[in-house]
């Protein structure tokens, strides 16, 4: 599989060598000459290529024959890019060179440097061209044009979307088998799934994980993806970070230890280690003894996925490992149906037998294998009954049956790729470790740097494009997975199954930094010269096994690695780059985002063929001389609070696309016309001290209604208390930045103005309007079609919403003039302190609806206003609403009746709110959490919401009717009461308490007459946390023999109960002696 990356290669070589011919760039150095006969040599060697490949042979000859070309034309590719870099730095820097960016003091010396080394690769060339000969090797002249492959939309085929196809009964067979060794008196079980790559483990352990039985009989659930290393510090610390989202971070084992100790202390724990590799029996005993110090509770279990055997020898207990089977032949094709058709086909085509039973063999049971094979056959344009068969026909290959028959078909996928370019994108996909996030534009910028993507002659998009339709491609067909998006549906990241992954490393030329020891640092820094991506990070340090590799390693021998396209610096132990690193004049990407680096060397602007810079929150300040990186593409940081002003002409990158931030100044050359002439830029864009532009017009030379690419903008002015007068200015300004059609996401802070409606384009998605002091009406919004997400806070000087916010006039008219805020789904209003009126909507209006989608609604800290309207005239679709800090609202919305999907609600702190008005909760089936305040009486309908698993109660609790709370004892799991009442008859807990049997924490605050606790308590056998605050007369817990029934009691807090003895040694304190964390 070898053939295409080499092909790839010097087809890539001899394209830079045609484009400097012909911008004549030879012939200032009068290398016009030898460039020719370079050119012609590679043309010589690349037809030779071509028989090669036609006859794919493996022998050893011509496998030394191509890794020998291979030496080759990465020394022409290193002479050439050196070439393009010294005429970029004339055309830059027309002063003498005094430190390391270039070997040219002397032109003439550099020129007959470079002319000895073109002749010499061109000799070379020459001779490697007659040897192919010997081995029979004829060059062939003819070459197909490869293309491009074409925009190609996500698919279904991916297994978290499909789910787990014919895998119920195993599923089923192992959770029994879970549940057994869950009763036996062991203190850790442990049950490994044996199987090869690609055929499932992960999937089935992850349908296990989410049983429904298997979540009734553990106390904690924990997943953990071990691959490689199998370090134990972070295996614990990813435990850790499992059971506690806040965990800090420890890394000292006994640190380590103690805090799980108080997380799983008495817990029956259920754990998956998946993707374990380890075959060192030390270490998994170090493992398990750490894990047996955290919990000694009989009934933990622990799953292990590997491919492994000898894994499985090492960590089962019982001789409980189960193997994994192969997918039946029926599932196979049930799973390949799904994945090659999916639903865009009214029919699925039938198949002939003799094809179906063919491919299902070919299959081999391997779920992944039938993915990539049905994800072949749904980009093949031809779906016609002869088209079909004869794509089908192609995919019979031999027989599968080992993991090198994955592989190969793995193979297969990416040989079906439309072009080499995109293999050698897929295969620089091993440069990073298994389990890696790709992240689809970093991804992108690294392919570009590393120059595997090249813009077609007359093309009008860019390589980022050709890049971003790699990526979906490698994504459709699989080789890509486990995709996370965001709330618009943008690809955040995904990963490379194994089995993908192992195939890349197995296709790939790239040269690896593969250390094994202390030993071989020293070797592998002096190979440095051949590595083109170099990544750093504590992870890589800990694979490679390099604790010597700190940042004075680091600062003295970064330079020896001469020919780096691509350095990712993620670690905390390199504190600054040395000036040296403009020896790199081949880096192209550059990314310290996640270091403490703080300071940028001068010599940094030196890296003139540097496209993408990516800096992180420490960063004081950007290099001065920033303009001088012409080739920059991708500039992202974080806003220092020192960073006064961008560097000067920034309007000279003409290639920029990504500019995360950019901070006016008034200086020459830092004002905001700098983003005038930069029409490339897309994505976000945040602006900020825009009080700097002092007109219109100048705001107007910053170009944004020209820049349609860009998808989100930030304008933030500085605090309006900081200012004179401004809201003149700020409004031509704002005016002035009035965006491309195109914008789908705009937030604006501390504008001094009126917003004017005509800033808020068609196709926004997100609007957010913050601390805009003296705005006194919200601007148009409700006709935008596409708008999903609107918040709204601290508009301090409106006093109303009316129909100036709806759209609702006869002056605006579109295709959705019936609906009002038709796509919107979540709106939050907040901290509008001179709020007093939402008015109606116009009563004149012909408007079928408003908020038809909304999901999500807030109105919180508006102390003034007095009503919420009527906001749907069709049953709402509310998930969730909150209503907190209303003082002046005096009744609830009557739609909140109609609201039957609404899972959250809270009202609190709304104290004129009419009980009355509380709406009855039958018709809200799927409340899940409810937080009530100051109310006279529990809602109505309570006792019916069998899905409440969390109820907050705040208020005056003396005298309400508990009896609801005797039909929720298997719901509600989280319940907190406060108690703030003035009221002394309120001397005992509600008795129907008891009855919730499920609850498993329970908050009591404020409860200031209580003496005691019940001695039903103990009947809350599922308690597992108990808070008491405020409870200045507690002084007992109820009896020994009722506190010794909550087995499952692990935390008990009390604050401010200062009657309540827990001393050590007192008689309250030997009541809760099981509970190991207690805070007083």
């Amino acid at each position: 599989m070898a053939d295409f990356l080499w092909s790839f290669a010097v087809d890539e070589v001899l394209k830079k060598t045609v484009k400097l011919v012909a911008e004549q760039i030879g012939m200032s150095w009068g290398f016009k000459k030898d460039l020719s006969k370079l050119r012609d040599s590679l043309l010589m060697v690349e037809a030779i290529l071509r028989d090669v490949n036609r006859i794919k042979a493996e022998h050893q000859a011509l496998r030394l024959w191509v890794e020998k070309l291979e030496h080759i034309v990465f020394e022409a590719d290193v002479l050439l890019d050196e070439l393009s870099y010294e005429d970029l730095r004339r055309k830059v820097d027309a002063r003498p060179v005094r430190s390391f960016v270039s070997s040219s003091k002397n032109p003439l010396v550099f020129r007959l440097k470079m002319a000895n080394k073109i002749k010499a690769i061109a000799k070379r060339l020459d001779e490697h061209y007659c040897a192919a000969s010997i081995m029979g090797l004829v060059a062939i002249t003819s070459k197909e044009v490869e293309s491009e492959p074409s925009q190609i939309l996500e698919t279904d085929s991916f297994l978290d979307e499909i789910g787990v196809i014919g895998r119920e009964a195993e599923v089923l067979e192992i959770v029994n088998k879970l549940l057994e060794l869950s009763k036996q008196e062991a203190a850790l079980s442990v049950l490994p799934i044996v199987g090869i790559g690609g055929l499932g483990k992960t999937s089935l352990a992850k349908a296990i994980f989410h049983h429904e039985m298997i979540r009734e009989n553990f106390d904690r659930m924990i997943w953990v993806c071990v691959s490689e290393p199998f370090v134990i510090n972070k295996i614990l610390r990813a435990i850790l970070e499992t059971l506690n989202a806040n965990f800090g971070g420890l890394d000292n084992k006994e640190a380590l230890l103690q805090e799980l100790q108080k997380l799983l202390r008495n817990k029956k724990y259920f754990l998956v280690l998946d993707d374990v590799w380890n075959e060192n029996p030390d270490l998994w005993n170090e493992l398990r003894a750490c894990l047996l110090k955290a919990n000694k509770k009989f009934g933990s279990v622990i799953v292990v996925t590997t491919r492994s055997d000898e894994v499985a020898n090492i960590v089962e207990t019982n001789h409980q490992r189960h193997r994994l089977r192969k997918l039946s032949n029926d599932y196979c094709w049930t799973l390949f149906e799904k994945c090659a058709f999916g639903s865009d086909l009214p029919v699925t085509p039938r198949v002939d037998h003799v094809i179906r039973e063919e491919l299902v063999k070919r299959f081999g049971g391997i779920p992944l294998v039938v993915k990539v094979f049905g994800g072949m056959v749904k980009l093949d344009k031809n779906k016609c009954c002869q088209g079909l068969r004869s794509t089908l026909e192609n995919l019979i290959i031999s027989p599968l049956q080992y993991e090198n028959s994955i592989l190969s078909t793995i193979k297969l996928s990416v040989d079906r790729l439309p072009s080499s370019s995109l293999k050698q994108c897929f295969a620089y996909c091993s440069n990073f470790p298994r389990g890696f996030l790709f992240i689809r534009e970093p991804l992108v910028q690294m392919w570009i740097a590393q120059g595997f993507i090249h813009l077609p002659s007359g093309s009008n998009v860019t390589m980022e494009d050709i890049g971003a339709n790699y990526f979906n491609t490698l994504l459709s067909r699989s080789l890509f997975q486990d995709v996370v998006k965001d709330d618009r549906e943008r690809i955040l990241y995904c990963k490379m199954h194994d089995v993908v992954h192992d195939v890349a490393c197995a296709i790939s030329n790239a040269q690896k930094l593969r250390l094994s020891g202390k030993s071989n640092g020293d070797k592998a820094l002096s190979i440095g010269h051949e590595i083109r991506t170099l990544h750093c990070s504590e992870n890589v340090v800990e694979r490679f096994h390099l604790p010597t590799f700190d940042s004075h390693v680091f600062h003295n021998e970064i330079s020896n690695f001469t020919y780096l396209c691509v350095l990712i610096i993620h670690s905390w132990f390199i504190h600054q780059l040395p000036d040296s690193i403009a020896k790199l004049k081949h880096l192209r990407y550059l990314d310290i985002s996640h270091s403490l680096i703080r300071t940028l060397p001068d010599s940094i602007v030196s890296l003139y063929n540097l496209q993408t810079l990516r800096l992180g929150s420490k960063i004081m300040h950007l290099p001065t001389k920033l303009r001088k990186l012409v080739n920059l593409r991708h500039l992202e940081f974080s806003l220092s609070t020192q960073t006064k002003q961008m560097p000067q002409h920034l309007s000279r990158l003409l290639q920029l696309q990504t500019l995360s931030s950019f901070v006016v100044g008034f200086d020459k050359g830092c004002k905001i016309e700098e983003l005038g002439p930069l029409n490339n830029l897309k994505g976000e864009l945040s602006l900020f001290h825009l009080e700097h532009v002092k007109s219109k017009t100048e705001a107007m030379a910053a170009n944004l209604a020209m820049k349609e690419n860009i998808s989100d903008l930030y304008f933030q002015w500085s605090l309006l208390s900081e200012r004179e007068d401004c809201s003149n200015n700020d409004l031509n300004v704002l005016e002035g930045l009035r965006p491309h059609k195109n914008l789908q996401a705009l937030k604006i802070e501390n504008f001094g103005g009126v917003l004017p409606n005509g800033l808020f384009v068609e196709n926004l998605v997100e609007v957010i309007l913050y601390d805009c002091k003296r705005c006194e009406t919200l601007p148009m919004l409700g006709h935008l079609s596409k708008l999903e997400l609107l918040h709204i806070r601290c508009l301090d000087s409106v006093k109303s919403i009316g129909d100036e916010f709806y759209g609702n006039n006869n002056s605006y008219h579109n295709e959705w003039s019936s609906l009002l805020f038709p796509k919107l789904k979540t709106l939050h209003i907040s901290q509008m302190k001179s709020l007093e009126l939402w008015q109606e909507i116009g009563s004149s209006s012909n408007y079928g609806a408003t908020f038809p989608h909304l999901e999500s609604l807030s109105i919180v800290w508006c102390s003034k206003l007095m009503n919420i309207p009527n906001l749907f005239q069709v049953p709402p679709k509310l998930q969730s609403l909150k209503i907190f800090y209303c003082e002046k609202l005096t009744k609830l919305p009557h739609w909140l009746n109609l609201c039957s999907s609404i899972e959250n609600m809270v009202i609190c702190n709304c104290p004129n709110v009419n009980n009355n008005s509380l709406p009855n909760l039958k018709s809200m089936p799927n409340l899940s959490s409810l937080s009530i305040q100051a109310f006279e009486k529990l809602p109505e309908g309570l006792a019916t919401i069998h899905n409440l698993k969390r109820l907050d109660v705040y208020g005056e609790l003396q005298g309400l009717d508990w009896s609801p709370f005797m039909y929720l004892n298997s719901s509600i799991e989280i319940l907190r009461l406060v108690n703030t009442g003035v009221s002394n008859l309120l001397l005992q807990l509600p008795r129907q308490l008891e009855y919730l049997t499920a609850l498993r924490s329970l908050d009591i605050e404020r409860f200031s007459d209580i003496d005691s606790l019940p001695e039903w308590l103990g009947n809350l056998t599922s308690l597992e946390t108990l808070n008491l605050r405020y409870c200045k007369n507690l002084k007992s817990f109820p009896s020994i023999e009722a506190m010794s029934n909550l087995t499952k009691l692990s935390r008990l807090e009390t604050y401010e109960c200062f009657q309540l003895k827990l001393d050590e040694g007192s008689y309250e304190r030997a009541k809760i002696a099981h509970v190991h964390d207690i805070s007083c």
